[in-house]
């Protein structure tokens, strides 16, 4: 006979709550959605912030190489710059021997046409004379003493003439050779010279993509930076958004009331009570200890209930109550349910649950000895006896 007015009663409180949680469940998913959407936004701002330091450091890592390229470069161009100073100087000193040297042949080559006018002067006073050899003016001498005086003359005339010869020879060939080195040399100097010139503008060459590849990372970095800064604003204004979608969430968490009456049977097809509120002893230390919860015994997978209309807090593994869930059902009053099965969580977490719904299956995970309910009622943190509500 008792079973009817609970029935009735059950029922009046479905009727009473079923506009409130389904006006909630409307509010709450679509809060809800706009949070998942705030957080998903969140997470790609923060990739991208990411990915744009990565992309800094990588440019950063390229600027210092780059710069490292052009200190190199900027040693060498000043190495090739004394080096080229140093081939002008002693382009400008060969030049200047080359010069001489040049000044040494014309002055030999006068020098040999001198000697040339006198062998040739020499030659013509001996035509004129009758072409007479040097056997005849011997011995036309009038006695030894003139013959001696004759030979002497004879062999100062033949010995100039000799001298002059190797004096000619001797100094085209000095010359020439003294040329020849010296026009080598400096051929060589102006070889040097090119091949530095041409180092040096391809080095300035390197010098100048070096300091525009520089001032292109550093434009590259700057607008990283900038899209950086706007992605750290937009994390602002999302923090903003979700802090308001937390408060509205919060306000109508709050708003909610729970009317009374009694819970519904968390566990229908099973009122064993294999465990009381309360002092008990353990039945791991055998110690007595305080109870926090109803057990009720049953059957794995034995279908649990929602006792009242609310919103899913958490539905998870929990440790000591292995998997469990735990309702809002708004007035500060809250339900938990331990050591369902594994596979037996039925509901998420921030889903609207009606009193009487199917939320999960009997199991014994956690901290259990067999297949049970642990059935919890919280006002506010504070634990109380779930037959309160349930009587």
């Amino acid at each position: 006979m008792r079973k009817t007015p609970l029935l009735v009663a059950c029922a009046l409180s479905l009727t009473m709550l079923t506009p409130f949680y389904g006006q909630a469940a409307s509010s709450l998913d679509k809060i809800n959605q706009k949070i998942a959407q705030i957080k998903n936004q969140q997470k790609a701002a923060e990739n991208r912030i990411s990915e744009i330091d990565n992309q800094i450091q990588v440019i950063e890592s390229r600027k210092t190489e780059v710069k490292q390229d052009l200190a190199t470069i900027e040693i060498k161009l000043n190495t090739t710059q004394e080096k080229i100073q140093t081939l002008d100087r002693q382009i400008g000193d060969t030049t200047l021997k080359a010069q001489d040297a040049a000044v040494q042949l014309d002055e030999a080559e006068k020098r040999v046409e001198e000697r040339d006018e006198l062998l040739k002067t020499r030659v013509k006073i001996m035509y004129e004379m009758g072409n007479v050899s040097y056997l005849e003016v011997l011995l036309g001498a009038k006695d030894f003493g003139d013959f001696l005086n004759r030979l002497d003359a004879v062999k100062l005339i033949v010995d100039s003439d000799v001298k002059i010869l190797e004096d000619n020879v001797k100094d085209k060939e000095t010359i020439e050779i003294k040329k020849v080195e010296v026009d080598t040399h400096l051929a060589n100097l102006e070889g040097l010279y090119a091949q530095t010139s041409q180092l040096k503008n391809e080095l300035k060459h390197q010098q100048k993509e070096r300091t525009v590849a520089i001032a292109q990372l550093e434009q590259q970095e700057v607008e990283l930076e900038e899209v950086k800064l706007e992605q750290e604003q937009a994390m602002l204004d999302l923090m903003g958004q979700m802090k308001s979608a937390l408060s509205q969430k919060n306000k109508l968490l709050q708003q909610k009331k729970y009317t009374g009456g009694r819970f519904a049977w968390p566990v229908p097809d099973s009122s064993r009570i294999t465990s009381q509120f309360g002092l008990r002893k353990d039945p791991f230390t055998g110690k007595t200890a305080g109870h926090n919860g109803l057990d009720i015994g049953a059957p794995q997978g034995t279908t649990i209930v929602a006792a009242a209309d609310g919103v899913v807090l958490i539905s998870g593994y929990v440790r000591g109550y292995g998997n469990m869930i735990s309702i809002d059902h708004g007035g500060d009053l809250s339900t938990i349910y331990g050591h369902i099965r594994e596979g037996g969580l039925l509901v998420k977490e921030n889903q609207v649950v009606k009193k009487g719904q199917k939320i999960a299956e009997v199991g014994s995970t956690g901290r259990s000895t067999g297949p049970h309910l642990h059935f919890g009622v919280y006002k506010g943190r504070t634990v109380v006896d779930p037959m309160g509500y349930l009587r």
